[in-house]
């Protein structure tokens, strides 16, 4: 395997895990397991920094990943 398809697979992965760790902190907010004053707020908090983390975690990867590419590994 190609190290340029290894970063883009571990890419892939990281992404995943941001959108479940996301999914679990929505359904723990919404269910009442963790206490929030107002959770309309804490799932629009939890949404926004996911939305921000999710192209910050994937620039670099895509950097490095297309710089391998290009150079044939």
């Amino acid at each position: 395997m190609r190290k340029s398809t290894r970063i883009f697979v571990l890419l892939l992965v990281i992404e995943v895990l941001l959108v479940l760790g996301s999914v679990y902190m929505v359904g723990q907010v919404s269910g009442g397991n963790w206490n929030a004053p107002d959770h309309q707020e804490a799932i629009s908090r939890i949404m926004t920094v996911i939305g921000a983390a999710i192209p910050l975690v994937a620039l670099p990867f895509l950097l490095i990943g297309i710089g391998l590419r290009r150079k044939g590994e």
